[in-house]
């Protein structure tokens, strides 16, 4: 037997809990994805918009 414990360590411990902070930063991750995906389609469709109606953005 060596010197070192080798039972469960506070390292250990840590990667195996799944505490409610981190589904709270989970959610809140995708929901900022979430929201610039659909800020990117919204810059799409205007730039579309902008383009069939015949404003090119050079002025």
């Amino acid at each position: 037997m060596d010197a070192f414990d080798h039972t469960g360590t506070a390292h250990d411990a840590d990667e195996t809990l799944d505490t409610p902070h981190e589904t709270e930063l989970l959610a809140l991750w995708r929901a900022l994805a979430a929201d610039r995906r659909a800020r990117d389609e919204r810059m799409a469709r205007l730039r579309a918009m902008r383009l069939i109606g015949g404003d090119d953005g050079t002025d």
